[in-house]
């Protein structure tokens, strides 16, 4: 049955508070232009950026069952005290409106309600009322028709009613670690500066803690926006200050929300992460942000992610613009940490002696999550862009990435023994060495040697200086390279395959370091049987087999850096990997031993303001 309202009620009065529990919002040139993750629509729509809205001939259609518009009914049932909904939309014009279901097992769609009406003028329309969620599985959508030419649609939101408000109780402490990352910091603090500091109704449930490792940025005039220069001890170092500042006025806080500095970001996120907090259930439950690719903003690089002896993505690569996708997106998996590009947590359970580990960077967010077994949840439309990790041209993550994930596996894996490390070790530098990067491997070998000196090396060395010292060793992609880059070989590497006579004959000869000079390829010659052109990251060692010199590209930025092969550097290497491995197969009870040991006095106030040097700026 269809409703027909001709002139309908904007406003009435009702004792019950309102609570706003997500906003239907349009795309943005300045954050995204994919239209697909907010909206759909026919021919007859034209998506007006200027002026933020839909204009709309007669038989122009708009549906919504979007990654950021479509209302995932199961998460707000099960997590919250949200029984029913209400929807509102902001519209002029005569429409034929519906309201609609699908879920993920059946994908039909069910139709719930709909009606027509006409707004003569430009205004928010309660559309919907009451609708009980605890009657549907999946998303809940509206599809908009307009019944005759100059209709307007400006967006909406879906609300519930509620017989307390809870509004003061939750107040968010939003903390940005950022390094030199000036551009994308100051274009995000203006989007939570007008969307959330200077928004009448949320202004008093946020404040901003910059925290500058860098020291580069100047201060912002705004009194809920605070800058605090900081040593550079890396993302670890960063996060830990915020929360200690946010702990010196824990009472004023409800939440943390963690973000990254190089991450675009869209203010609706916050807002939804602060309207969940309002009605959940569960007061210790986390919060995390998807993660979206900057360079394809309609790819989901993960949504939360397990860690078990290794990293698990969970939903990785998936494209958000189709429906069967957001579906599946909000089907709940089990995740037991989320990267804190964007994650939120109750300020409650952490305190002055469970504080993240001095990672510098990699691991920090796995370990703290794990420690205090926190719960977290994702929820569609709450999400980042982040740089691919591709993008970033540092040589240290492949250091602290190796070094970190040891030390996880000793803090949190039972089962991981001797045997484990040692295969760690030798797989990630000879790897390294097996494709002429031999910098590589020494960080590899480098982060080994640092593991066996212990927790305790982590208190006596500056982590500022030794991260100048770590940037130095690695390979550096530069803009202007000795060979010149031709994309027919690069893409010949990357397709590249072999037999299972070549793999043996790689095997044999370690990758081609005992193969006779002979049988190399020229270094120069611009030819298939030339220098190899390799892409920077997820090469292999088959790219660069028989080939005497080699260009590790990165086709996004147009840097690269050139290789050799060289034998004595690869026979230094594999002793120095034999050596380390079985100093570390030797020590290895005891590392695993004193790394439990340590860890409460690694994760304390005491040792992070002397790490800080907290107490010397004072």
């Amino acid at each position: 049955m269809t409703n027909v309202i001709e002139t309908p009620i904007l406003t009435q009065k009702n004792t019950q508070s309102i609570t706003k529990l997500q906003n239907i919002i349009l795309p943005n040139i300045d954050i995204c232009t994919v239209e697909e993750l907010f909206l759909r629509l026919n021919s007859k729509c034209l998506l007006n950026y200027e002026q933020n809205r839909v204009e709309l001939k007669k038989g122009g259609k708009i549906s919504l069952d979007t990654y950021f518009n479509a209302f995932s009914v199961q998460k707000w049932q099960k997590y919250t005290s949200v029984k029913a909904i209400d929807i509102n939309l902001q519209l002029q014009g005569r429409f034929h409106i519906k309201l609609l279901n699908i879920d993920y097992f059946s994908q039909s769609v069910n139709s719930i309600a709909q009606k027509v009406i006409t707004v003569n003028a430009l205004d928010e329309i309660s559309l919907f009322s009451e609708i009980n969620i605890q009657q549907y599985k999946g998303l809940l959508y509206v599809e908009i028709e307009a019944l005759e030419d100059k209709c307007l649609f400006t967006g909406g939101c879906f609300e519930t009613k509620s017989n307390c408000d809870r509004e003061t109780d939750e107040k968010f402490a939003i903390v940005i670690c950022t390094y030199k990352r000036e551009s994308y910091v100051n274009k995000n603090i203006q989007l939570l500066k007008q969307y959330l500091l200077d928004n009448l109704k949320l202004k008093n449930q946020f404040e901003i803690f910059i925290i500058d490792n860098g020291k580069t940025l100047d201060s912002f005039s705004h009194p809920k926006i605070h800058l605090i220069a900081n040593k550079n001890t890396g993302g670890s170092g960063g996060f830990t200050r915020g929360i200690l500042e946010v702990l010196e006025r824990k009472t004023d806080f409800s939440h943390i929300i963690f973000m990254d500095d190089d991450v675009v970001i869209i203010p609706e996120a916050f807002e939804r992460i602060y309207n969940f907090k309002k009605v959940t259930n569960e007061k210790s439950l986390c919060i995390g942000g998807s993660m979206l690719k900057l360079d394809i903003k309609y790819i989901q690089n993960e949504n939360g992610a397990v860690w078990d002896d290794g990293i698990v993505r969970v939903k990785p690569d998936l494209d958000l613009r189709t429906v069967r996708n957001v579906l599946f997106n909000e089907i709940e998996e089990y995740i037991n940490y989320n990267g804190w590009w964007l994650f939120c947590f109750p300020t409650k359970i952490i305190d002055e002696s469970n504080l993240p580990y001095p990672f510098f960077i990699r691991g920090d967010d796995i370990e703290l999550s794990l420690r205090l077994k926190l719960k977290t949840i994702t929820l569609n439309g709450i999400c980042v862009w982040h740089e691919s990790f591709e993008n970033k041209s540092s040589p240290t993550p492949n250091y602290y990435s190796r070094k970190n994930d040891i030390i996880l596996s000793l803090l949190y894996c039972d089962r991981f023994s001797r045997i484990d490390v040692v295969k760690q070790v030798l797989r990630f530098s000879i790897r390294e060495a097996f494709c002429y990067r031999y910098k590589s491997a020494k960080l590899v070998l480098q982060a080994a040697t640092d593991l066996l000196a212990g927790p305790y090396y982590l208190k006596s060395s500056d982590p500022e200086q030794k991260n100048i010292e770590l940037s130095r060793m690695g390979e550096k992609p530069e803009q202007q390279i000795e060979l010149p880059f031709i994309y027919d070989k690069y893409e010949k590497s990357i397709e590249a395959t072999d037999n299972r006579f070549y793999r043996w004959m790689r095997l044999i000869t370690l990758n081609g370091h005992f193969l006779p000079s002979l049988l190399f390829h020229n270094s120069n010659k611009l030819t298939d049987r030339g220098y190899k052109i390799v892409p920077l990251h997820g090469y292999r060692p088959i790219n660069v087999f028989r080939a005497r010199k080699v260009l590790y590209y990165n086709l996004l930025t147009q840097e690269g850096f050139m290789v050799q092969i060289s034998r004595w550097e690869f026979l230094k290497i594999f002793v120095k990997a034999i050596t380390i491995s079985w100093k570390i197969f030797y020590k290895f009870p005891q590392l695993k031993q004193i790394y439990r040991k340590t860890l409460p006095e690694l994760t304390n106030k005491a040792f992070w303001e002397s790490y800080l040097e907290i107490i010397k700026e004072n």
